[in-house]
């Protein structure tokens, strides 16, 4: 007859082998858990603990062509040089006006005549010294003869001659106040304002009674060429570094059609507003579009082509004082802190010009944790 106790022995032994390998594994656990979970290495170097480490997101770097679409807002406006603003030099009142907004002048072409005091006196100073100028010569002549016989002193022809080049420059004065105000021409106190070159008019701010003056906010009559119309448009300032005169660009206006109207960059200011924090662009068109007006408000897309360029998810890029800096794995468990200097920034994506490869592994989310780690245990 057998005793039951060996078998009841014998059905525990799997569970103390399962528990001697549970408390084995515990064991491990514990110790590393217990291991430093940073610990610091040669230069901006970390390792990290291996349960950290496969609680990061990292990605690998890739090279690609540079390719974008940056879009800016803006307006119409008349190119450099396409449009100019018509003023009275002159404080005056206006008489008459000959033209309306849309009509189109040539070169010269009265605008409005206008009545100014202030050029009936100019013109009166102008007749005055003209007057005076003719017996100072005159006087001049009569020395000389007086000089010659011993007559006169050679002291009063050189006061006589200081006179003369006084009302000369006094005369000088006032021709260049009339032609300022094109105004040499005529008699009493008519002004007339001129086209100074051929155009459309676009504004026009003045009517008959009123007074305009020199330091009016607002030109007389704005005259410009329409055809000569480009878009001017702020981009946002990532987007500075890819914007490149010669550039393709599209104009769309809403209030005109949604088609969008081809162009190229024709200038790029070489600034970021340091307010706006944009920088400006001027997009020519490619062919005149009479739709268009001054001060129409339209979107600018500009499109970037580049060779390849490496680019990095922007969740990357950490800010570290004047530094611009990225965790790189080096290694399964080693990360190193590295300064970057990086170009354009696109969408979600930056583009990075030196530091960090195309091929290498970034980490994406949990290097800010990494960089502050990093400063602690140095």
């Amino acid at each position: 007859m057998f005793s039951a106790r060996p078998h009841r022995t014998l059905a525990w032994l799997p569970i103390v082998s399962l528990l001697s390998g549970c408390e084995a594994r515990i064991a491990g656990a514990e110790e590393a858990l217990a291991a430093p979970p940073f610990r610091r290495l040669e230069g901006d170097r970390l390792r990290v603990r291996a349960d950290l480490v496969s609680a990061l997101e990292v990605e690998r770097v890739g090279a690609s062509e540079l390719a974008a679409s940056l879009r800016g807002v803006g307006a119409v406006r008349f190119a450099p040089g396409a449009s100019y603003g018509v003023r009275s030099a002159l404080s005056a009142y206006v008489e008459q006006v000959f033209v309306n907004v849309g009509a189109t002048v040539t070169r010269g072409q009265p605008l409005a005549r206008l009545r100014s005091p202030e050029v009936a006196r100019l013109r009166a100073e102008a007749r005055r010294i003209t007057i005076e100028q003719s017996s100072a010569r005159d006087e001049i002549a009569r020395l000389d003869r007086l000089v010659a016989s011993g007559a006169a002193s050679e002291r009063e022809r050189v006061s006589a001659r200081a006179r003369l080049q006084s009302l000369e420059a006094e005369r000088a004065g006032v021709d260049g106040s009339l032609a300022a105000a094109d105004a040499r021409e005529g008699s009493g106190d008519v002004l007339t304002l001129r086209a100074a070159g051929a155009g459309v008019v676009i504004a026009r701010s003045v009517d008959p009674g009123e007074r305009v003056d020199p330091g009016a906010n607002e030109p007389a009559f704005l005259i410009g060429d329409p055809s000569a119309l480009v878009v001017t448009a702020d981009f946002a300032e990532r987007d500075a570094p890819l914007l490149r005169v010669g550039a393709a660009c599209s104009v769309r206006v809403a209030s005109v059609s949604q088609t969008p109207i081809a162009g190229h960059l024709r200038a790029v200011v070489g600034a970021v507003d340091r307010v706006t924090h944009t920088a400006r662009a001027v997009c020519e068109l490619d062919a005149p579009d009479r739709r268009l007006q001054s001060e129409m408000a339209a979107e600018v897309v500009v499109a970037v082509r580049g060779g390849a360029a490496v680019l990095v998810p922007r969740s990357a890029l950490l800010l570290r004082r004047d530094d611009r800096v990225m965790f790189v794995r080096v290694a399964p468990d080693v990360l190193e802190r590295r300064v970057v200097e990086v170009g354009a920034m696109l969408d979600d994506r930056v583009q990075v010009v030196a530091g960090v490869a195309a091929g290498e592994m970034v980490v994406t989310e949990g290097a800010v944790l990494l960089d502050g780690e990093l400063d602690r245990v140095l």
